[in-house]
């Protein structure tokens, strides 16, 4: 089936005074240096924002710390940074740390990611449940023939294609201390344990290289490792499964592509949010840093690369 794209997104211009206030404490929140961590998972995105924020404030100097988000968490509680992005919400355990150390936090959603299942090109599997996922990533499916799907032409296409040593599943995952390991295991695996013979990949490139050298196998990804910089042009060298939920019940779903409009839209199942933590109070680089990343010139480079927005208006244009 011919792969449609369905929408392109727009941010809509805010009234002039919705830029004022960057503006006026620009002199101050431009120079000098900052230290920042941030979560592995939103490190090509987070690149973009700090190569425009600098070509914008030459002055400006960021050193910057990509690690898991439970490293980053930690940073923050233990003083060794005043900023950081990550790719969820604290946990309860982060949550209870922080209350008992009185420990101020201001927070910002600044964008919407989404988690994304990948396969090697030369795999004809396009179509999976969440259900198959989960079979798939608990090692129940070892075998790409488990897949019972209702396209037919892709049973037969996996068939003819997935013979010998191909048709056995290679899992690749995230280390533990990744957002994405948490998100997977609580949302698409119900809490059970993934698959004991699964490859763990300590990066988010080496994941992509991973599943770009096995025909074989399947990994986990996410949308701002996928994009390319090009709105919602995504990376080719892998290829995104389109995903159908199966609901307790056993009522199933339409099949959503990876694509930034139905990730927008909410059509796109499995979304999250990436936010902004802060300690620092004032104004400084770091309060710079942040009003550059939640108004409308970080937001664009946000939208240009491929995630979604989270604080400016966005307008949706149908294509087809």
């Amino acid at each position: 089936m011919q792969v449609k794209y369905w929408f392109i997104l727009l941010i809509v211009p805010l009234a002039l005074s919705s830029c004022q206030d960057y503006r006026e404490i620009k002199p101050l929140s431009t120079s000098g240096s900052a230290y920042i961590a941030v979560d592995e998972n939103f490190k090509p995105a987070m690149e973009q924002l700090i190569n425009e924020f600098i070509r914008l404030n030459p002055n400006a100097k960021l050193d910057v710390n990509y690690v898991p988000s439970r490293n980053a968490v930690a940073e923050l509680v233990n003083n060794q940074t005043k900023l950081i992005v990550i790719t969820r919400p604290f946990n309860r355990e982060e949550s209870d740390i922080i209350k008992q150390n009185n420990i101020q936090i201001d927070s910002h959603k600044v964008a919407v990611d989404a988690v994304a299942f990948i396969v090697n090109p030369f795999n004809p599997i396009l179509r999976v449940t969440s259900n198959d996922l989960m079979n798939i990533f608990t090692g129940e499916y070892k075998n790409w023939t488990d897949i019972v799907a209702q396209d037919k032409d892709q049973n037969s296409e996996v068939a003819k294609t997935m013979t010998g040593n191909l048709n056995k599943i290679k899992t690749f995952i995230q280390r533990r201390n990744s957002a994405t390991y948490d998100y997977v295991k609580e949302n698409v695996l119900k809490g059970a344990e993934f698959y004991d013979k699964s490859t763990v990949c300590s990066t988010s490139a080496q994941m992509l290289q991973e599943i770009r050298e096995n025909e074989n196998a399947i990994g986990i990804s996410n949308l701002a490792w996928l994009g390319i910089g090009k709105q919602d042009a995504l990376d080719t060298t892998v290829k995104a499964l389109r995903i159908s939920i199966v609901n307790d019940a056993g009522a199933q779903r339409d099949y959503v592509q990876l694509h930034q409009g139905l990730v927008f839209n909410g059509e796109y199942p499995y979304d999250r949010v990436v936010y902004i933590y802060t300690t620092f109070k004032g104004i400084g680089l770091e309060s710079g840093f942040i009003s550059f990343m939640l108004q409308t010139p970080g937001q664009q480079v946000l939208l240009d690369h491929g995630v979604v927005p989270a604080t400016q208006p966005v307008r949706t244009i149908q294509l087809n």
